[in-house]
């Protein structure tokens, strides 16, 4: 798998904050606590939240505070000009050079080893391209199902499949 590189941001996103690190990685209960605690349902009913009509998308962001500690949010994008209540944490993805990653889609609502698949790949592809990471962020954008803008005879639309995508922030060596 290529990554595409591309310039992507400054977006601002919205969302629920949680603060773990590399050694004792707890994003994937963080997950399993707002799927089932209500507080996803809260998040993409918000008035600032881009919603999917709008070409919105959910995002888990991780901003690396040192070689170990993260800062990771899951989110929505927040609309131009939206107020966010004090409710939700807003943070901001960097303009800049993003490599990307396509992870093969998986039936919306079930975990995916798709997604850490695709990280191994991404890492595995770092090793030996031309470009380093940067400190921008990097995050997952979350597609309940396609996004290539055509008709409803798009079968990946109407797949029931969620479209992921990895965004490493990267510049040239």
């Amino acid at each position: 798998m290529q990554p595409k590189i591309v310039k992507f941001g400054p977006v601002k996103i919205a969302g629920y904050l949680h603060k773990t690190s590399m050694d004792n990685n707890t994003i994937p209960a963080f997950w399993g606590e707002i799927m089932s605690d209500g507080r996803h349902e809260k998040l993409h009913g918000a008035d600032f939240a881009k919603q999917p009509a709008e070409h919105g998308a959910e995002y888990g962001v991780c901003f690396m505070l040192n070689d170990n500690d993260m800062d990771y949010v899951i989110g929505a994008e927040v609309k131009p000009g939206a107020q966010v209540s004090d409710d939700f944490y807003a943070c901001e993805i960097p303009a800049g050079d993003y490599a990307v990653f396509s992870v093969e889609p998986y039936p919306l609502g079930q975990p995916s080893t798709n997604i850490q698949t695709a990280w191994g790949v991404a890492f595995d592809w770092l090793a030996t391209s031309e470009y380093a990471v940067n400190n921008n962020p990097s995050f997952e954008i979350y597609f309940p199902g396609c996004t290539c803008g055509t008709d409803a005879e798009c079968a990946a639309c109407n797949s029931g499949n969620m479209i992921c995508d990895i965004y490493i922030g990267v510049d040239k060596k």
